[in-house]
C-alpha cells in the first residue's frame, strides 16, 4: 500500500468536474479549496461537501442552482487497485445545495457545494406499492437494482425464509429500512443487520458478518522521534498507523442501557389468530455467549467478555440484566409457526412470520452495544483503503503518573478489535503539500478481559429511620411520623429492592 508513497497522506486527484443542469462540463480542480466525504454505518448513503474559491463567479454562470452533478476520483499515490480508489467518474454525485457563500476579497467569493449519492436523490421521487414474496435479502436487492438502479457494487448477506410483503406505497430505501429491522441471517440466525453505503458500494449485512472479517490496520500513537528510521527518514507505514490525536468519546451509560433494553427486556405478543399471549425474557448476561461480538468472532476464537458487569446488586443475586426493563408489546398471526396473514391459491401459509422474537430484543440489545459501548474518534493520515464497516486494531498506551503494576503498555478497555463506525476523510488543496487526514469513529461492544463481581457487593443502601411530613388537608399544620426503613403504610417492603 506504501509502495512509491512520499508521505502518509498523500493524495492524487485525478478529475473533479462538475456538470451544470445546461450540460456544462466545469474542471473544478484549480478551484477546489477543500473535500470532505462521509461514510457512516449507520447512513444509507454517502454525503460531503466541496469547498470551492471562485473568481469568475461560477455560481451565476453555470449556473449552480442544486441540480449539478460532480464527477470525483482520488488516489493514494502509486495506487491502482479498485479498492484504494475513490471513483465516482462514472456513479456521479448529485449536487443538492449550495451554502456558506462570501466575498473573501479580490473579487474572489468562497462556497460549499453539498453533495450526495444519486441514489438518496432518486429515492426521493420514487414512490413503491407492490406486493413481493421473497427473502428480506433479495427485496433489498430489487430496491437498489430495479428501483434505484444503483450500477454500484453491492454486498448482501442471505436472509433466511420466504416473506410476503406488501410495499404500502413507502420510497425503496424505507423497505429497506424495514429488511434491516426484521430480517434474520441464515448464519445462526443474527438479526443485527446494517444498511450503508461505504465507498466501495452498498452493504445489507450483519454485525455478525462485520465482526469475522481480518482486521484491515493498527492503530497506535507513538512517541516524538518514533516514527524516524536509522536513515533519518520518517517511517510511511508507522506514519499511517500513528493516531495524531484521540478522544474518548463513550464508556457505557447505566441509565441509557436499563431504558433502552439493552440489559434486559420483556416481550409480550399477541397471537391474532390464535388467541393467545406469550412472553419471551431476554437477558444481556444470559445471551451473551449465544451473540456474536468483536473481540471474538468465529473465526477468531478469542474469549470475550460483556462490557457491563455480573456483580449481583442484592441478597438475591440479581444482576443489572435480570430486571426486563423494557417492554415491547406487539401482535403476530401464526399457522404451523408461519405466517397465518398469507396464504397461498392452494391455502397452505409457507412464509416467513413477522416473529418478533426472532429478533427484536436481541437486534435491540446488540444495536444499544454497539452505540454505547467502548467509543473513541481518532485522527490520522488519511488513506483510500480504510471504509467504514471495516475491522481495525486501536491499542491506547496506559496512561498515568505511575507505571502499571502488571506491567500494562495499553490501556485495560481501549485496546485490540475495533469497528470504524464512521470516516470523515478530509482533502485540503490548500496546504503544502495537499494532504488527506480522517476522523475515525471506532466502537467495539466487548472486552478481553472480565470485570471483577465480587459476590457481597451489594447496591448501597441506607439503615435508619425515615420522617414522613404530610401537609394537612385544611392547611393548619402538618403531621410528622417517623417509621422504620422498608415499613409504610403497613406494607413491609425490603431495602434490597
Amino acid at each position: 500500500m506504501a509502495e512509491g508513497l512520499q508521505g502518509a497522506g498523500n493524495f492524487v486527484v485525478d478529475k473533479i468536474e462538475l456538470i451544470t443542469s445546461t450540460g456544462l462540463n466545469i474542471n473544478l480542480l484549480p478551484n477546489v479549496v477543500k473535500i470532505t466525504l462521509f461514510e457512516n454505518i449507520e447512513q444509507s448513503c454517502l454525503t460531503g461537501t466541496i469547498t470551492i474559491q471562485d473568481s469568475i463567479n461560477i455560481s451565476s454562470y453555470g449556473p449552480i442552482i442544486g441540480q449539478e452533478f460532480l464527477s470525483l476520483k482520488i488516489r493514494t499515490p502509486s495506487v491502482q487497485e479498485d479498492d484504494g480508489i475513490i471513483d465516482f467518474s462514472e456513479n456521479l454525485f448529485a449536487v443538492h445545495s449550495l451554502t456558506a457563500r462570501e466575498k473573501i476579497g479580490n473579487n474572489i467569493q468562497l462556497f460549499n457545494l453539498s453533495f450526495v449519492s444519486l441514489e438518496l436523490i432518486k429515492n426521493q421521487r420514487i414512490k413503491i406499492k407492490k406486493s413481493f414474496t421473497l427473502p428480506w435479502s433479495d427485496i433489498v436487492l430489487s430496491m437498489l437494482v430495479n428501483h434505484l438502479e444503483t450500477k454500484k457494487n453491492i454486498f448482501v448477506e442471505k436472509s433466511a425464509g420466504v416473506k410476503k410483503y406488501i410495499a404500502p406505497n413507502i420510497r425503496p430505501l424505507d423497505v429497506i429500512d424495514n429488511a434491516r429491522k426484521q430480517a434474520v441471517a441464515t448464519f445462526k440466525a443474527s438479526p443485527t443487520y446494517m444498511f450503508y453505503e461505504s465507498l466501495n458500494g452498498f452493504n445489507f449485512r450483519t454485525l455478525s458478518s462485520l465482526y469475522n472479517q481480518d482486521s484491515f490496520m493498527e492503530y497506535t500513537t507513538y512517541e516524538a522521534g518514533a516514527l524516524v528510521g536509522k536513515n533519518g527518514v520518517i517511517d510511511v507505514i508507522k506514519d499511517l498507523n500513528n493516531v495524531l490525536g484521540y478522544e474518548v468519546v463513550a464508556n457505557n451509560d447505566t441509565l441509557l442501557n436499563y431504558r433502552s433494553g439493552m440489559y434486559g427486556s420483556e416481550l409480550i405478543k399477541h397471537d391474532i389468530r390464535n388467541k393467545s399471549i406469550s412472553r419471551k425474557i431476554y437477558n444481556y448476561h444470559d445471551e451473551f455467549e449465544k451473540e456474536d461480538h468483536i473481540v471474538s468472532g468465529v473465526k477468531l476464537g478469542n474469549t470475550e467478555y460483556p462490557l457491563a458487569s455480573s456483580v449481583a446488586l442484592n441478597t438475591r443475586g440479581q444482576r443489572v440484566s435480570d430486571f426486563p426493563a423494557r417492554t415491547y408489546v406487539l401482535p403476530t398471526s401464526i399457522v404451523n409457526r408461519n405466517d397465518g396473514q398469507h396464504a397461498t391459491p392452494e391455502n397452505t401459509y409457507p412464509y416467513e412470520a413477522y416473529g418478533p422474537e426472532k429478533w427484536l430484543q436481541r437486534r435491540n440489545s446488540q444495536m444499544n452495544q454497539l452505540e454505547s459501548g467502548f467509543t473513541v474518534n481518532i485522527l490520522c493520515h488519511g488513506n483510500t483503503y480504510i471504509n467504514a464497516g471495516q475491522k481495525v486494531i486501536f491499542n491506547l498506551p496506559y496512561t498515568a503518573a505511575l507505571k502499571a503494576a502488571g506491567g500494562e503498555t495499553t490501556d485495560r478497555f481501549y485496546k485490540g478489535p475495533f469497528l470504524v463506525k464512521s470516516i470523515r476523510h478530509d482533502f485540503s488543496f490548500d496546504s503544502s503539500p495537499q494532504k488527506h487526514s480522517m476522523i475515525l469513529t471506532l466502537t467495539k461492544d466487548s472486552i478481553e478481559e472480565p470485570l471483577n463481581a465480587p459476590p457481597d457487593n451489594y447496591e448501597p443502601f441506607a439503615t435508619g429511620d425515615i420522617t414522613i411530613t404530610k401537609q394537612k388537608e385544611d392547611y393548619d399544620g402538618v403531621e410528622v411520623k417517623i417509621v422504620p426503613p422498608g415499613i409504610f403504610g403497613g406494607i413491609t417492603t425490603s431495602d434490597n429492592t
